[in-house]
């Protein structure tokens, strides 16, 4: 057995952050435009199937700032840091699955209804991933 102690995932979260954790919060950000642009040009330009493009441009958009984010999260961040953007990340794209699958079950989302049905799933998509960066702004808010 080792002599160190595990931490859990409630010690990780509440762990102290660093200066460069800010970089996280502003892919967050980030994924925050890439949600709106995709939902506003799918409200102003409706497609058929438009929900399909509005959860595979969130999926991508997510995947590359995780992979711009992972590409730096050995050296560069806290792992209180890492922890509270992949699981804001992850929550967030499981919100979206949730509402997309509630949207099309109840036919919200269908090809005959209007685009702005698709922001407003959006908007409601929403929810997880600006909780998510409140709470990781309130975190490096107290950090020196």
């Amino acid at each position: 057995m080792s002599s160190t102690s595990q931490q859990s995932v409630g010690d990780l979260l509440s762990g102290a952050a660093i200066f460069e954790d800010r970089q996280l919060l502003w892919m967050l950000y980030g994924l925050v435009a890439v949600d709106v642009a995709i939902a506003a040009y799918l409200s102003f330009f409706p497609l058929d199937a438009g929900f399909l493009y509005f959860i595979v441009g969130i999926m991508f958009g997510a995947s590359a700032l995780i992979g711009v984010g992972a590409a730096r999260f050995k050296r560069h961040y806290s792992p209180a840091g890492i922890l509270w953007f992949l699981a804001t990340i992850g929550a967030f794209q499981a919100w979206n699955v949730v509402v997309m699958w509630v949207s099309l079950l109840t036919r919200w989302w269908a090809h005959n209804q209007p685009g702005y049905h698709v922001a407003a799933g959006a908007a409601i998509g929403l929810i997880p991933l600006l909780v998510g960066v409140w709470l990781l702004a309130r975190k490096l808010r107290r950090t020196p």
